[in-house]
């Protein structure tokens, strides 16, 4: 899969694609599983592709059954208890619901760069995910910020340089 091809003409809803591939071409070669925490129609085709050209192993998880089945991903009850948080990762790519769960999920992320989607200054909706207090604890950081209406994301490492890389690519 190209660049461009994964890249594409996302909508606001794929605007992480840009800082995904990026995250995903600078671990490749660590050999290491990629972890997507909340499928879509914007990520998990993607990844899976990406993943099969690159021989990684993709782990695609849902809190909607219904969106769990349409990618043949697994159905999460509990992202505390049915997520191996304890395994090492090259991406994980945080997009699930409910929402407020990706500040734990955050924390708990075992990964050479984490992609965190939605993570406005303050958030879209009611609840706001407050996900940017705990960029602290990262050594480096990216934000990408589509165009209308603003749609953030977020790459975060504290092995991989992410804010030197350049998004006009």
């Amino acid at each position: 899969m190209t660049k461009e091809e994964f890249i594409g003409k996302p909508s606001n809803w794929g605007s992480h694609r840009h800082l995904l591939w990026m995250a995903l071409e600078a671990t490749k070669h660590f050999g290491l599983p990629v972890l997507e925490l909340g499928c879509g129609d914007n990520s998990t085709p993607f990844l899976r592709r990406y993943c099969e050209d690159n021989n990684l192993e993709l782990l695609s998880y849902d809190y909607d059954r219904d969106w769990a089945k349409k990618f043949n991903a697994f159905h999460v009850k509990h992202w505390d208890l049915q997520v191996d948080w304890g395994r090492q990762y090259g991406v994980v790519l945080i997009d699930e619901s409910p929402g407020e769960h990706r500040k734990q999920s955050l924390m708990e992320a075992n990964s050479q760069i984490t992609i965190i989607h939605d993570s406005e200054p303050i958030g879209w909706n009611a609840s706001d995910y407050q996900v940017r207090e705990l960029f602290k604890w990262f050594k480096f950081t990216k934000d990408y910020q589509a165009p209308k209406p603003d749609a953030w994301t977020t790459a975060l490492s504290n092995t991989i340089d992410v804010s030197k890389w350049d998004l006009s690519q």
